[in-house]
């Protein structure tokens, strides 16, 4: 199960970012995954709210995760399609001269900072 690395990575993240701001409190964290990443949403779910209980400064904290799907760009004949089951060979001509543009990401994209009770501001 490497979501529980994963989520400890980006538990680790956050608050060495929210240290540099000087915040105490994260809110939420909002992360992009690529369907093609090879992660299991909900056992980063459960991981994330697992490690983030043990964390004073994320307690409980909200994940929200924003899928990407996995999408490869054709060089012949200069059009965007999606991957099916893996396979990066463009629909239209057949080629194998493809190039992926999303789906195989993970990245954090925001935090919600503020104390309990309060609006929260994005970082």
């Amino acid at each position: 199960m490497h979501e529980l690395s994963l989520a400890q990575s980006i538990i680790e993240a956050v608050e060495a970012r929210a240290e540099e701001c000087g915040v105490e409190r994260v809110r939420a964290v909002h992360l992009r995954v690529g369907e093609a990443s090879g992660v299991l949403v909900d056992a980063l779910q459960f991981a994330f709210e697992m490690l983030a209980s043990l964390s004073p400064t994320l307690t409980g904290a909200r994940l929200t995760i924003e899928i990407t799907p996995h999408r490869a760009w054709c060089e012949p004949c200069a059009r965007t399609f999606t991957v099916m089951d893996f396979v990066a060979r463009c629909p239209t001509c057949g080629t194998w001269s493809t190039r992926i543009l999303s789906g195989t990401e993970l990245q954090i994209l925001d935090m919600e900072v503020g104390a309990d009770g309060e609006q929260g501001s994005q970082e």
